[in-house]
């Protein structure tokens, strides 16, 4: 009788143990139909967005309501002859150059409020026709950080030399007050040449004007008025391409003048 007691508690044991696993595989399975799938991201239906087509002879401002979701306005641009800009009033956004072949500009618009009236100005020279089209898109923008990082850098330099000239020009500052102004920015500079020679491709788009610029400044015009009233030549088309380069990266130089110009 013993024997067989111990065998039934043997018995009972064993169903326990075996019960014990079921439940274990039980909880395990019910943790894994609890665990948090994260939801998908809703897609953003773009059909009824607003976008502008623009054949035109001329300036032109054109409008679009932000609609939401968008983060960038696409716009492509081309016009016949002339000098152009296209800018739109959130932020500091503008896009410049020469009329000729066809362009494409991405402006951040992912600040604005939902709603906001956006306003894009396209400037030609009167008589010239400009073909335009704009459309708000989902996709971040995305500046190049190698461009972001030079256009940085490259700015307080702008900064220093244009207002030495400009207190120059004023008469508030004379030739060694120049000089000192610009001491730190004529380093700087010269730095910053070389490290785009160095580094070619890595220094981005804005490395490639940097060394003509430089050349100039620590050269034949490091003296007041070299950097606003220089000659035409290597180091204006360097200067302007370099104002182009960072406006289209969407990383524009600002520069604060000392003397209100």
């Amino acid at each position: 009788m013993p024997t067989q007691l111990a065998r039934l508690a043997q018995a009972a044991a064993s169903s326990l143990a075996v019960a014990g696993l079921v439940v274990a595989g039980l909880a395990a399975c019910t943790a894994v139909s609890d665990a948090h799938t994260p939801s998908p991201t809703p897609s953003v239906s773009t059909a009824d967005w607003p976008t502008a087509q623009v054949y035109q002879e001329g300036r032109t401002t054109e409008t679009l309501p932000l609609p939401s979701g968008a983060r960038t306005l696409h716009v492509d641009f081309t016009c016949t002859y002339g000098l152009y800009s296209v800018s739109v009033d959130i932020g500091i956004n503008t896009r410049s150059g020469s009329c000729g072949g066809a362009q494409s500009f991405d402006f951040d618009v992912s600040t604005a409020t939902p709603g906001t009236r956006v306003h894009v100005d396209l400037v030609v020279p009167d008589g010239t026709r400009l073909a335009a089209g704009l459309r708000f898109s989902t996709h971040r923008f995305a500046p190049d950080p190698a461009t972001k990082r030079q256009c940085a850098a490259f700015a307080p330099i702008v900064e220093a030399y244009f207002n030495a000239d400009q207190g120059y020009d004023h008469g508030d500052v004379d030739e060694a007050a120049w000089t000192q102004k610009t001491v730190t920015a004529k380093a700087d500079l010269t730095s910053l040449a070389a490290r785009a020679t160095a580094n070619g491709a890595a220094s981005g788009l804005l490395g490639t004007v940097l060394p003509p610029i430089a050349a100039w400044l620590t050269g034949a015009g490091d003296h007041p008025g070299g950097f606003l009233h220089p000659p035409q030549g290597d180091f204006t088309a360097a200067n302007d391409l370099a104002s182009q380069i960072c406006n289209a990266n969407g990383t524009p130089m600002v520069i604060r003048s000392d003397y209100g110009g």
